[in-house]
């Protein structure tokens, strides 16, 4: 019989016990869809911090696995909740490949559903607060996860947006992006209006269902009705996302009550170990 998460850790702790300076002790538990299929839920414990409360890590849109993105321990060098949680997409992997089911559950919709059940679950093992109960770092397409989550749920407290942009739909961004060329936007509506099964389009792991899923979306229409704390931090030389759509999320932000704090820096789309850092240090106040 298989142990409950938080009294498996409990075991883990009184056998082992851990320090601030040790690596962070992690559970992986399986959080059942209604297919019968798995969401890989990962806890890790930092030992210290607030107990009610977790940090949820949401990767981008390719299939590189939360932890070899080292965002787990990056985050357990920061003060914060005890918790800190990763909920990989499906087929995620260290090397990026993406598994053999990814395209099955590969919709931006069926991700939010996956984060939804994944935090229900945790906040009952977890003993986690009613309201407030996360606190989420998100990073490029991931931000679209995070601003459903914080919209749509009682269950965000804050949120960090990195890379995301956000103002924009994903179809006025690409549309910035390619100077409205002709020929991309024929492709473009091509796989909005006909997505291929087991076709890809702007890289290898983005299968053009995901695509029909996401062009229309944008985070500041996710994010309406939010009362929480937000985080944008963004690149003038983003060459993925334009940094005009995260200024144009800030200003529709504060035009909903909200006060975002707004980080602009150099470089591009994949942004340096300091600025996620600075993240971490955000969510952990």
């Amino acid at each position: 019989m298989r142990l409950s998460l938080s009294l498996a850790i409990a075991v883990f702790l009184l056998i082992g016990g851990t320090s601030a300076h040790a690596d962070p002790v992690f559970r992986t538990i399986d959080v059942k869809r209604a297919d019968g299929s798995s969401i890989d839920v990962r806890v890790h414990d930092r030992g210290h911090g607030a107990a009610d409360q977790a940090l949820l890590l949401v990767s981008g849109s390719d299939c590189k696995s939360i932890e070899a993105l080292g965002w787990s321990t990056l985050a357990a060098e920061t003060d914060g909740p005890r918790w800190v949680v990763a909920v990989d997409k499906e087929g995620a992997s260290r090397d990026g490949t993406c598994g053999p089911t990814y395209e099955s559950q590969s919709t931006e919709q069926a991700r939010w559903f996956d984060h939804v059940a994944a935090m229900n679950r945790l906040k009952r093992e977890l003993g986690l607060r009613d309201r407030g109960a996360f606190r989420v770092f998100a990073v490029s397409a991931g931000g679209l996860t995070a601003c459903a989550l914080a919209g749509a749920t009682d269950d965000v407290e804050a949120v960090a947006l990195l890379s995301t942009g956000g103002g924009m739909t994903f179809d006025q961004e690409l549309s910035l992006l390619t100077k409205d060329d002709p020929d991309f936007a024929k492709q473009k509506h091509r796989v909005a209006s006909d997505p291929r099964v087991g076709a890809t389009w702007l890289g290898a792991t983005n299968p053009e269902i995901w695509w029909r899923s996401v062009l229309p979306t944008r985070c500041l229409d996710l994010m309406e009705g939010y009362r929480g704390r937000v985080l944008v931090a963004h690149a003038r030389g983003d060459e993925s996302t334009p940094v005009e759509s995260a200024r144009r999320l800030v200003e529709g932000l504060k035009a909903q009550g909200l006060t975002p704090e707004y980080v602009e820096i150099d470089g591009g789309h994949a942004l340096n170990r300091e600025v996620l850092a600075r993240a971490f240090e955000w969510l952990s106040r």
